[in-house]
């Protein structure tokens, strides 16, 4: 296990500071639209949530690429891995018009939400905008998938290191109608995104196939071959997709059911969030890195280093929300005073509740730390059916009437904090027992063979 985590670590790092990078655009994104006003706030905070939602089931089976690129990579078929390229932009382009559409005419949903006319016309305009940035944007999963299944993930970061400031001027430009273009107001935000996934992904295609590394790989796919990899990509990818959107979905009604316990509670309910979504970045990375580290190993036919990668991984994700939890714990005031006046007699009841709520999230994020990273793993052994059937588990069926339930008993937004700990701690063991018995399978294959 030892030697797996350096090598981890060195796959991991360019990652992690992708995944950061690119919540740097949001952000920007948020102060902007605040700026315009209330209407336009609710309004761009409705897209977000319906966006990602919807998007990441799509997504998901783009992600598929890396995990069958990583194990034809380990197998040295140069082949293999382009015409999974191939396949995965032919992927790509069948998944456009149907999210295409599904942005296009979504809005009047938000009248059952009980939005008010303004907020939803408003909201009709970045979504129409969005739109004509869906292929772009799966292409550029589709090639970052791509180069992280090679394990180059540093050639990703130049990506995101052009693409983020590309959106976030593009953003500014056309919200606010500087440097001589149009002032769009909240569309503007789609239109720059849609202009920044365009301009980045062309750019970085054409570089990509220029460079004498990646070219070949370009050119094989372009060459006739009867091998195809559309279903596997959805076998894998849709129920990885499927159960990001339970995840999703989950914190979303979370978010509802703290807001009728009180506003208070779920104001410090979103504070834990922010840095629950900051440190998860980190775990998610490193499971990511899991994936192609041990899908390489996988290829080669070593089945003991893919088994060393997991230990690693799983000792990198828990040690680092380890230390994450050490400072909920005694240094919470760190953390809350960046958001909140903590001299303010205002502010105490929410400082005290996000206390209380931190001290919970300690305990539940050791536990997903643990399940990411066996997520990981079973990713990379192609086992994506089972892990949408634990986070069904535990996310909805354990979470929420445990959490229900305590939180009518008296224990109220703490109650909820309790049944998602409970139920993180059920998913990694539902992922532990079922990597065991996978890996398991996996080695006694390899010696029939």
């Amino acid at each position: 296990m030892k030697n797996e985590i350096k090598p981890l670590i060195k796959l991991s790092i360019p990652l992690i500071l992708a995944g950061l990078i690119e919540a740097a655009s949001p952000f920007f994104a948020t102060i902007f639209i605040a700026d315009l006003g209330p209407a336009d706030l609710a309004a761009g905070a409705l897209v977000r949530g319906l966006f990602f939602t919807l998007m990441v089931v799509m997504w998901g089976a783009l992600t598929a690429i890396s995990v069958l690129v990583s194990q034809k990579h380990g197998e040295n078929d140069t082949r293999g891995v382009s015409q999974i390229l191939r396949d995965g932009s032919i992927l790509a382009l069948i998944l456009t018009p149907p999210a295409f559409i599904i942005l296009w005419f979504i809005a009047p949903v938000f009248s059952f939400l009980g939005q008010n006319q303004a907020v939803i016309m408003l909201a009709q305009s970045y979504l129409h905008a969005l739109a004509w940035g869906i292929y772009p944007d799966f292409m550029a999963l589709v090639i970052m998938q791509f180069l992280i299944g090679l394990g180059h993930t540093r050639t990703n970061i130049i990506f995101t290191l052009f693409w983020m400031p590309v959106a976030i001027l593009s953003n500014y430009a056309l919200i606010y109608g500087a440097w001589g273009l149009p002032k769009l107001g909240l569309a503007g935000i789609g239109w720059g995104l849609t202009f920044s996934y365009w301009s980045t992904t062309i750019l970085f295609a054409a570089y990509l196939f220029l460079s004498k590394v990646y070219r070949p790989y370009f050119i094989m796919a372009l060459s006739p071959s009867n091998k195809r990899y559309l279903k596997e990509l959805l076998q894998i990818g849709l129920p990885l997709g499927t159960m990001y959107a339970f995840e999703i979905g989950f914190f979303f009604i979370l978010t509802v059911l703290m807001g009728l316990i009180g506003i208070v509670q779920l104001a410090a309910t979103q504070i834990v969030m922010q840095f629950l979504n900051i440190f998860v970045t980190v775990v998610f990375s490193t499971a990511q890195a899991v994936t192609i580290r041990m899908g390489h190993k996988m290829g080669e036919g070593n089945f003991t280093a893919a088994n060393d990668t997991n230990k690693a991984g799983m000792f990198l994700c828990v040690s680092f929300m380890t230390l994450v939890s050490i400072i909920y714990l005694l240094f919470p005031n760190l953390l809350i005073g960046i958001d909140l006046n903590l001299a303010d007699p205002k502010n105490a009841e929410i400082i005290h509740y996000t206390k209380q709520f931190l001290a919970i999230c300690a305990l539940f994020q050791l536990f997903e730390a643990a399940r990411i990273a066996l997520l990981g793993s079973l990713r990379a052994l192609k086992d994506t059916r089972y892990t949408l059937l634990s986070s069904l588990i535990g996310f909805w069926l354990v979470p929420f009437p445990l959490g229900y339930s305590l939180a009518k008993l008296g224990l109220g937004g703490a109650g909820l904090w309790w049944g998602m700990a409970i139920g993180a701690a059920c998913n990694a063991w539902l992922l532990y027992r079922r990597y065991l018995v996978k890996i398991k399978h996996q080695v006694k294959m390899t010696k029939v063979v």
